[in-house]
């Protein structure tokens, strides 16, 4: 009799590891990465139009810069930034994570009419440079809808 109790209490409890992987990104497709040494993901934001970004490397970081993408992925990028934030004193450096929109604390925006929320299947690129303006690193991405 105790057998059977077990196995129909244990049905349950195996239930419970399975589902999807919260941890997995369901609107972010990540392109190309590079820069000098700071690894850079992007992750689903709530809501998708403001993803978060995230790296390796905390210590004075001074821009986080997203802009579009205007060549295919993979490519150099000038494009003009569609939203830049920066610590210029490096007092409250800005820190891992950033969610894009309004800036985190201690931090500024520098374009003048930035896009707060992305727009859906347009490349992006991010870019966080290190407050010696030396060490960078950039991701591009996609938002898929």
């Amino acid at each position: 009799m105790y057998k059977h109790w077990c196995f129909i209490f244990l049905i349950p409890l195996l239930s419970i590891g399975c589902g999807k992987d919260q941890n997995v990104n369901t609107h972010i497709q990540e392109g190309a990465s590079g820069g000098t040494g700071i690894i850079i993901n992007v992750s689903d934001g709530n809501p998708i139009s403001k993803p978060v970004y995230s790296w390796f490397d905390t210590n004075n970081n001074s821009d986080t810069t997203a802009s579009r993408v205007t060549v295919a992925p993979n490519s150099p990028n000038n494009a003009p930034p569609v939203w830049d934030v920066f610590d210029a004193t490096l007092q409250n450096s800005i820190h891992s994570p950033v969610v894009h929109g309004p800036p985190p604390p201690g931090s500024a925006q520098q374009v003048v009419n930035p896009e707060l929320d992305l727009q859906t299947n347009v490349w992006y690129r991010v870019t966080v440079t290190k407050g010696n303006q030396t060490t960078t690193g950039f991701r591009e991405f996609l938002i898929l809808p």
